[in-house]
């Protein structure tokens, strides 16, 4: 199962990856839940332990960051706060939007939702669509000169979608990275010798 919980109020998009990361791992509420006894009793909490595989934060529907869960703590109010390490195989998830189940419907205010899904990345994938959309459609991925992927190496029109990150190779070689806002992007180069 993987735990999502809103951000849509509090997500710093140009904020340090520090200032985001402790908006996400948060101190999230349990139902019923004032202390840590409370919540060492409580059947939501023990529901949230069982859940606590991956940590999904969305911001008005879209996910903002995918995060591994290692542990988590509960302070004197009973609110969890997630230990977490970065999940760099669901990072295609970023920049989607959560479909039905697992996205927030009007009138829904509870911050914190788990999610059915089994573990395997294929389950979590399904748990969004395509950015921007609302039907729930899987995202379209090109992949030029990729065979059976997307457009033809010549048309740099088309690229690669990766976690909100925009990829095209253009044909002169040069490949354009377009990072969404508030993220950034590191280049190490093979050093020929």
């Amino acid at each position: 199962m993987a735990v999502v919980v809103n951000v849509s109020h509090r997500f710093p998009r140009t904020g340090s990856r520090a200032e985001q990361l402790a908006v996400v791992r948060g101190d999230w509420p349990v139902p019923e839940v004032d202390n840590p006894e409370a919540f060492a009793d409580s059947d939501d909490a023990q529901e949230l332990l069982d859940a606590a595989d991956v940590l999904i934060a969305a911001a008005g529907n879209e996910v903002v960051d995918v995060q591994r869960i290692t542990g988590l703590q509960v302070d004197e109010g009973g609110h969890v706060r997630f230990e977490t390490v970065d999940e760099p195989v669901l990072v295609g998830m970023i920049g989607q939007r959560l479909r039905a189940g697992a996205a927030w419907e009007p009138g829904e205010s509870w911050p914190v939702k788990l999610a059915d899904a089994a573990g395997a990345v294929s389950e979590y994938l399904e748990l969004v669509g395509e950015p921007g959309r609302g039907d729930g459609e899987p995202a379209r991925v090109d992949a030029p000169g990729v065979p059976g992927v997307g457009a033809a190496a010549d048309d740099p029109s088309d690229g690669l979608e990766l976690g909100g990150f925009r990829l095209v190779l253009g044909a002169d070689g040069n490949l354009v990275v377009t990072a969404p806002a508030g993220r950034s992007v590191t280049v190490l180069a093979a050093h020929e010798g």
